[in-house]
């Protein structure tokens, strides 16, 4: 069974991809101004990583089409989309930064839509996959695969240790402000000890902050050989908060903003940050100058704006 899903690389460990990389002579040098500014994680190109897969994407679907098999360029998103938006930091990052919208999504976070799943069942169609899929990476460029692959380990070493970190550079003095707080508003967790070494609403015994499309991808195919099968598609939906969550989500903003944990969380996630960015700098200064000049050629081969 062959399913199309690119997002799967984000779980992966790349590094023989990374190793392969290295600088074109005539790519611009890197700038790393960001790094010493309140954003230092705009460093990362996550809209030129979107526009690089988008437009192997395109390629590779229109070669299937080609080859018989449209099904895959028909249910395709119309667009690039950044599959690192998690490495833009704000104050959303850490809940709700208002009472209504506590109210209205609590912990959770609406969903973006998603395409229908491709699964194949049928190995000419694999065959050609395989074949359209390395040929569209040859028509972005040589080093184009290599590049990506290697862009998104630097994506997942920079997202793996960032909340984690965050939570500890805090300190349980922070922690323990905040959970006095919610005591106070009558909202204590299962454990203090597990709340200290991570402050997470889902404590509380209360079920908060899922996706508001879970559940909604349930399709499954009927796996019969010689088939290509088109699942549904997922579309955008809102997460609303039941009456439970809502409460402790809007206690929890104005424990946030009271005891001055919004604004230490974000000054810490900026130390945090420039840590990161600074300890994988050399990566940076020999990747972005490469995706910045292939997410030029991606977009010129789609005639994307």
């Amino acid at each position: 069974m062959r399913m199309s899903a690119r997002w799967l690389v984000a779980l992966v460990t790349v590094s023989f991809f990374a190793t392969a990389c290295s600088s074109s002579a005539t790519d611009p040098p890197a700038d790393l101004s960001a790094a010493s500014s309140d954003n230092p994680f705009s460093l990362f190109l996550g809209e030129e990583i979107g526009q690089i897969d988008y437009a192997q994407l395109k390629v590779r679907n229109k070669c299937l089409a080609k080859a018989g098999y449209p099904q895959n360029l028909n249910v395709m998103l119309g667009q690039p989309r950044n599959p690192f938006r998690h490495l833009i930091i704000t104050a959303r990052t850490f809940g709700p930064t208002s009472v209504e919208e506590a109210k209205r999504v609590g912990f959770g976070r609406d969903s973006l839509s998603a395409p229908p799943s491709v699964v194949s069942f049928d190995p000419n169609y694999d065959r050609a996959y395989d074949k359209c899929t390395e040929d569209a990476w040859k028509a972005l460029s040589d080093d184009a695969k290599n590049v990506y692959y290697g862009y998104f380990d630097l994506g997942n070493k920079l997202s793996q240790p960032l909340s984690r970190t965050i939570n500890e550079r805090m300190g349980d003095s922070a922690w323990r402000k905040l959970l006095s707080c919610l005591d106070d508003k009558g909202h204590r967790p299962r454990s203090e000890q597990e709340f200290l070494q991570t402050p997470n609403p889902g404590l509380f015994g209360v079920p908060v902050g899922v996706d508001a499309a879970e559940g909604l991808d349930r399709w499954q195919p009927k796996q019969i050989p010689g088939t290509i099968e088109v699942g549904p598609a997922v579309p955008a939906t809102q997460y609303q908060a039941g009456p439970v969550e809502s409460a402790l989500a809007v206690a929890w903003f104005e424990c946030r903003r009271q005891t001055g944990i919004d604004k230490l969380q974000l000054e810490t996630a900026v130390q945090v940050q420039r840590e990161l960015v600074d300890k994988y700098e050399s990566s940076f200064m020999e990747l972005n100058p490469q995706v910045t000049r292939i997410a030029k050629q991606a977009a010129e081969l789609i005639g994307a704006p």
